[in-house]
């Protein structure tokens, strides 16, 4: 991967799909990795992170008051702009209960190579569907508040593009660009992994295998 501006390798999100071997397809029809839960979340690594699908076609998500605004609203708008179109539904809280799918968090985790990225902890509400994908609630999403990651939030476009792809992952969508699998939709999305500054939304593929997955309730 490069990153522009001179940054060394990061690991932006929650994998490098190129260690994983052939991704699990649950949702997809344009050659694209498309939709599904990848990677044991008990990992010994750091952070821990792995990717897991929603339990149902609605998403509830809490934003905690350590998410600054400037990114709470780019969490607000790719909810509204970017998944709101498609069938899964998406909704703010103002507090976590049983039925939460994602608390979002941020804070200055230290120079751990990522700037955002996603994890079921094993305390967490989850289980597997009938595709055989994991789902997880209670979610966490964090952002890294880490100086070294500043290029990723210091604009409103970066923090758009951090929050699409951030929020992408904690329904199972998975990276474009990455080997295995390389091809790329003709037009960017927000989950081309390590992309500062952009792309801020999803590809109409992205949404298509959204609502293959998620049909709406």
């Amino acid at each position: 991967m490069s990153l522009k501006r001179g940054l060394p390798p990061l690991l932006l999100s929650i994998v490098l799909l190129a260690s994983l071997g052939p991704a699990a397809t649950r949702a997809s029809h344009h050659g694209q990795p498309g939709i599904g839960s990848f990677i044991d979340c008990n990992r010994p690594v750091t952070p821990p992170r792995c990717t897991s699908v929603g339990n149902d076609s609605i998403h509830y998500v809490y934003i905690a008051p350590s998410v600054p605004n400037g990114i709470a609203w780019a969490v607000r708008r790719t909810m509204t702009h970017d998944y709101g179109p498609t069938d899964l539904v998406m909704i703010v809280q103002k507090q976590i209960t049983p039925r939460t799918d994602v608390i979002v968090r941020a804070g200055n985790y230290g120079q751990n190579g990522a700037a955002g990225w996603v994890w079921c902890p094993p305390s967490s509400p989850q289980g597997h569907n009938e595709h055989g994908d994991r789902w997880c609630r209670k979610q966490r999403l964090f952002f890294n508040l880490n100086p070294t990651y500043a290029v990723f939030f210091g604009d409103r476009a970066s923090r758009d593009y951090m929050a699409c792809h951030e929020l992408g992952h904690t329904i199972g969508l998975h990276h474009w660009g990455n080997p295995p699998i390389s091809d790329g939709p003709a037009r960017p999305t927000c989950m081309q992994p390590d992309v500062p500054n952009g792309p801020t939304d999803l590809h109409r593929w992205d949404k298509e295998d959204i609502n293959m997955y998620y049909p709406r309730p």
